[in-house]
């Protein structure tokens, strides 16, 4: 008999304990932000501009409502735009923090991720974006691109697929500021501009003791991530010379899809002077070539040490801009400062990185050119 009332009390109590809902949210009635961009305004001010994406059925007109503000601190311009807005600010859905070129160049993302970091209502995981140009108009003329999803959604899904192949690397919040915490090594960050109707990304910032100081291509970021982590696929635009295809001695060109086997990197010192080596060992796939004559081994051999010789200039040239601006992404510093602590205490890095011998060696090899002979 006891067994039985207690189980019947047991039936009647459980239904309130699970319905209970203490911290209801409507999502008809919050404004989720999911883009924010940030760009200098006059008299020390920052612009402020946030994209909210309209869920509302009935409102058709727009994908997002857009709401620009001028503020010197980013908690008080949202404080002041729920003075107007028509929902309750979230800022818990960022997906995308764009800063224009000139915040960038004055070296003012660290400082403002700061609010990114300790709100644990703001995102980490939000990318962060340099825009060649103004955030907010991008902003408003995403808005208008008729033949492209949500603004947020299209450029999370841009950024991702960019990042797939090796056009940028990918920056987080997180990322951004444990880098910036780190005295050897620097920040990249991707750069996009609106063209054509469309957002397109450009290449990687490049950063020196937390300014950006110059841009690199898509390309050059390929080779940039083989040097810093491991390339893992890269379509690499190849042109060489054949004198035996035509009269006339035209390049010919070859898209040769790039992965990597392995890195290393050794330091070593000499007159108190940094000497790096960097080894890549490459492979790649010839997905378009225009001499047909792969299946001879000479000429897989002629065009495996054309595209290696090729791929050491243009690291070299990236090496050598890299320098020039005393930008080091590759994190040679940082590497100096674990195994070399004295020597790195005892100068300035980016002078000390803008004079040392930096040699990269390249073994590449073509491992396959097509199923179809």
């Amino acid at each position: 008999m006891y067994r039985k009332v207690k189980f019947f009390m047991l039936v009647i109590i459980t239904p309130f304990i699970l319905c209970g809902c203490w911290d209801q949210v409507l999502v008809e009635r919050i404004g989720f932000i999911t883009i924010v961009g940030i760009d200098s305004a006059p008299q020390g001010d920052l612009e402020f501009t946030y994209a909210l994406p309209i869920i509302d059925p009935d409102v058709k007109s727009s994908k997002a409502e857009i709401l620009d503000i001028n503020s010197d601190l980013a908690r008080i311009a949202r404080d002041k735009l729920n003075n107007r807005a028509g929902k309750t600010l979230l800022a818990g859905k960022v997906q995308v923090i764009l800063y224009s070129n000139k915040i960038a160049e004055q070296g003012r993302i660290t400082d403002i991720n700061s609010i990114y970091e300790r709100d644990p209502s703001n995102p980490i995981l939000a990318w962060v974006i340099v825009v060649d140009g103004n955030p907010r108009t991008l902003i408003h003329e995403s808005e208008n691109f008729k033949d492209k999803p949500r603004s947020s959604t299209y450029m999370d899904e841009l950024f991702e697929r960019a990042v797939t192949y090796a056009s940028i690397n990918e920056v987080r919040v997180f990322d951004y500021d444990l880098i910036s915490m780190a005295p050897g090594i620097d920040n990249t960050a991707p750069l996009i501009k609106v063209i054509d109707n469309a957002i397109e990304v450009k290449g990687s910032a490049l950063f020196s003791k937390g300014k950006m100081v110059g841009t690199i291509s898509t390309d050059q970021n390929a080779l940039l991530i083989a040097m810093m982590k491991t390339l893992k696929q890269k379509k690499y635009t190849y042109e060489a010379n054949n004198a035996s295809v035509g009269s006339n001695n035209k390049k010919q060109t070859s898209a040769i899809q790039l992965g990597q086997k392995s890195k290393k990197i050794n330091i070593s010192f000499k007159n108190n002077k940094p000497i790096v080596d960097i080894y890549l060992d490459l492979t790649g796939h010839a997905d378009e070539y225009k001499w047909d004559n792969l299946n001879n081994e000479k000429e897989v051999k002629k065009l495996d040490a054309s595209v290696q010789k090729q791929i050491e200039g243009d690291c070299k040239d990236l090496i050598e801009y890299m320098q020039k601006i005393e930008s080091d992404p590759i994190g040679i510093g940082d590497m100096v400062r674990a195994k070399n602590n004295d020597y790195f205490k005892k100068v300035d890095w980016h002078t000390a990185y803008k004079n040392a011998t930096i040699t990269v060696h390249v073994k590449f090899h073509l491992i396959e050119y097509g199923a179809i002979q």
